[in-house]
């Protein structure tokens, strides 16, 4: 087996959260005063980074934090409308029979994370690191990388976005990029992750 632990996002790469986002965006840059955008605008920032995203939307760092727990809490309130990508719950069934370890490494709330999932994928990870954190995702996979005794070429982090590549990069970990997310598969690739996903199913064959 070429990983010994897998950890997994959660907006983008195990749950379809795309729609929602998009459905509630221009809501909360009104609330907020940033950039509202059409259809058209939101396509051609899937293939941005996170800086160009919220220097195009007119976001300061300091509102960002606020308005991530604003998110956060708009998807506790209207969960049923999210859900996992097709397929995906078997494949993480067929993950962890295989023997690797898994965790979902986000910063959405676990409780969030662990409401969609259901009780039965929820069981099937090993840990969660989730929620904001001053020093981002690659303070988390540290985090689990300490707690799991895990070499950090034995660790996978799986995402759907620019910024985990740069965090696998910055943690010493590889990274299997997803390209059914927020980000562009073009945009992805451009960023040479170490694996490239196009779909759900290729997941076993790349992790195992």
């Amino acid at each position: 087996m070429k990983y010994d632990f897998a950890a997994f996002d959660f907006d983008g790469t195990l749950a379809d959260t795309m729609p929602w986002f998009n459905s509630v965006l221009n809501t909360v840059a009104e609330k907020y005063g940033f950039r509202q955008i059409d259809a058209a605008e939101r396509e051609q920032l899937r293939h941005r980074d996170p800086m160009a995203i919220l220097k195009y939307l007119g976001i300061p760092l300091w509102k960002l934090p606020a308005i991530m727990t604003h998110m956060r809490e708009l998807m506790r309130d209207i969960d049923p409308s999210v859900h996992l990508f097709d397929g995906m719950v078997d494949v993480l069934a067929t993950l962890k029979a295989a023997g690797l370890r898994l965790a979902v490494v986000s910063s959405n709330s676990v409780e969030n994370v662990q409401r969609v999932l259901g009780p039965h994928a929820a069981a099937l990870f090993d840990d969660y690191e989730c929620g904001t954190d001053l020093f981002g995702k690659a303070a988390k996979i540290d985090r689990l990388l300490q707690r799991h005794q895990i070499a950090p070429e034995r660790f996978l982090l799986v995402g759907d976005e620019i910024r985990d590549i740069e965090a696998a990069r910055k943690a010493g970990v590889r990274i299997a990029s997803v390209g059914w997310g927020y980000n562009h598969v073009d945009a992805l690739r451009e960023r040479q992750p170490d694996e490239l996903l196009l779909t759900v199913a290729e997941l076993p064959a790349v992790l195992t």
